[in-house]
């Protein structure tokens, strides 16, 4: 009788980990450029150059077993790299070393780490864009101990600051509208390729902290009070 050689199981394990990540990167890919709903199992699985058509089943069961494995991979990241940045600057106004935030680092905060991501050459980015078009695929597809820290809900709290001049209906609106208007720019970037410099990104900054902070036109004032 043979007896296994030592380290053989870790290299099976190693080998396990590394095929469930790649399927999970070619998911993100597929995802991002199609839609989740577009994407076979079936796809996933050849564009990964895996022949096992029960491989996918093995590692996740299921598509949205795949969907929530991969936002448990990527999110922690792009969370941590925010909450570290909303700590800082807490702490700087807390101790008086400045006065509050500015509606540019409000929108920073936000757009920080998405920008991270993709210079990481992640398409995870556009991934949350394609998941953020069905509210209901959002909440069926979200595993429920990620936190989620980037939701039109927490955006409208994180930059409240600097809106909260606005009628409510204008401060959900402009929210929604920065919410969607970053995920999809950021993402066409993501999948296209496309370089994002500084000075791009600055722009990019300049109009989004315009979008939050414009003041509400006669016009729109005037409907409002119709």
């Amino acid at each position: 009788m043979s007896v296994p050689k030592a380290g053989a199981p870790r290299r099976r394990h190693a080998g396990g980990e590394a095929t469930r990540l790649l399927l999970l990167e070619t998911a993100e890919r597929l995802f991002a450029t199609r839609g989740i709903e577009a994407v076979m199992l079936r796809e996933i699985q050849v564009a990964a150059g895996q022949s096992n058509s029960s491989v996918i089943g093995y590692h996740f069961g299921s598509k949205t077993g795949l969907v929530r494995a991969l936002i448990a991979y990527r999110q922690p990241a792009l969370d941590a790299e925010r909450d570290a940045g909303i700590e800082a600057l807490r702490q700087a106004v807390d101790n008086g070393a400045r006065p509050a935030a500015t509606a540019r680092e409000l929108v920073e905060l936000v757009v920080g780490p998405l920008v991270s991501s993709i210079r990481r050459g992640e398409l995870y980015v556009p991934f949350l864009a394609r998941l953020s078009e069905d509210p209901l695929a959002r909440s069926e597809y979200w595993p429920s101990h990620v936190e989620d820290n980037l939701t039109p809900e927490v955006t409208e709290q994180l930059v409240e600051s600097v809106t909260g001049g606005l009628p409510a209906r204008v401060r959900h609106a402009r929210n929604l509208l920065f919410f969607t208007s970053v995920l999809h720019t950021l993402g066409d970037h993501a999948c296209r390729g496309l370089p994002l410099s500084a000075a791009r990104l600055s722009g990019y900054v300049d109009g989004w902290v315009g979008m939050l902070t414009a003041p509400v036109s006669p016009e729109t004032a005037r409907l409002l009070e119709s």
